[in-house]
């Protein structure tokens, strides 16, 4: 059913050629996640000989990293292997401590059949993980993540100009890397962050360089803020993939959301999530949609690319910049924001009242 566009997402966004290989990952929150797959799979053995997939059971929450069996068909039997006994596999996966550098080390050592592109469309996100972080920047494979894709996105978010969202998103990255701090300001939002040493990255929808890596739909400029530097509150209106009941507001401190306010029943599952992960309080990311075409709030793939909204993300970072370590990342949209990024002497107006000027 979604063939043509599935095939114009190989060719166009990945740039997948013969001779290359594919590794194709999801999980089975969703069923029609299966149904996609054998699409995925038929479109690419069409024109790829080498082709690895694999459907895993759901992980439960963004930024886990995928299970062994993802590491198998990723890097080969024996570099896992040796991972295993060295008792390093387990660590990674559980974002315990362990050094990226020797992880890596193995992985070039002993890694075989490595794939040059993967495309993860998992309902739970990968994007934040070594996983994927060994990948591109270990082996240059461009990695394409779709966390809670829905095959109606290949007619609206996905069916755009990408030149012109890669140009917009590249710009505005560039304004960001620039930036020494952050102001953002919506209806119940008022939060301020420090940028200074952190670079911004264009999520442009066209990964046809080594390493290049990115959600699709794509459309974003995004950066990790000092992790200690948050100060204000952020209200939600929106979780994940729903519209709240009622409005929630994150107050933060030092980087951290010290306390919420608001009677909804998704304040029950971030105050779980908290106890369970300290880190998960920590601001991770600003980002700033650059995609036309991106419409609906209620699924964050989608509503953190909508031209004219920003999100603030808290958990992990570490991968694109920060230092922040832990199992869980997620995004809050925010809509109709004015937003000012400045440094040392000079201050921009980089959206107003959701209109976005560069």
């Amino acid at each position: 059913m979604y063939e043509e566009h599935i095939y114009k997402l190989y060719r166009v966004n990945m740039n997948l050629r013969e001779g290359e290989r594919l590794l194709l990952l999801s999980d089975g929150e969703k069923e029609y996640l299966l149904e996609l797959m054998e699409e995925f799979l038929a479109v690419a053995q069409g024109f790829i000989r080498e082709v690895k997939w694999l459907l895993y059971p759901s992980l439960g929450s963004h930024g886990k990293e995928p299970p062994e069996e993802a590491w198998r068909l990723a890097f080969g039997d024996r570099a896992v292997q040796k991972l295993k006994d060295m008792g390093l596999l387990e660590r990674v996966i559980h974002k315990e401590d362990y050094s990226e550098g020797e992880v890596l080390q193995i992985l070039k050592e002993e890694g075989e059949g490595v794939p040059h592109v993967v495309v993860a469309f998992s309902y739970y996100s990968t994007t934040h993980t070594f996983f994927r972080k060994a990948l591109t920047e270990g082996f240059g494979c461009r990695y394409a993540s779709m966390p809670l894709f829905e095959p109606e996105m290949f007619l609206g978010p996905m069916d755009v100009d990408w030149n012109y969202v890669a140009s917009l998103s590249t710009d505005v990255a560039d304004m960001l890397s620039e930036a020494q701090w952050a102001h953002v300001r919506a209806e119940g939002t008022e939060l301020e962050f420090s940028l200074e040493g952190r670079s911004g990255v264009a999520d442009t929808g066209l990964l046809h360089q080594r390493g290049q890596y990115g959600n699709l739909p794509a459309g974003e400029a995004f950066i990790a803020p000092l992790e200690t530097s948050a100060f204000g509150k952020l209200t939600l209106t929106y979780g994940p993939n729903r519209k709240l009941s009622r409005p929630l507001t994150l107050k933060f401190r030092k980087g951290a959301v010290e306390e919420m306010e608001g009677f909804e029943p998704y304040r029950q599952y971030l105050e779980e999530v908290f106890k369970k992960h300290e880190g998960a309080r920590t601001i991770a990311e600003f980002g700033v949609g650059t995609n036309p075409k991106a419409r609906r709030p209620d699924n964050v793939l989608e509503a953190e690319k909508i031209l004219g909204t920003v999100h603030i993300a808290i958990g992990d970072n570490h991968s694109f910049g920060g230092i922040n370590k832990v199992p869980f990342h997620t995004d809050y949209v925010v809509f109709e924001p004015q937003v000012t990024i400045g440094g040392k002497g000079w201050q921009k107006r980089l959206l107003e009242k959701g209109r976005l000027r560069t």
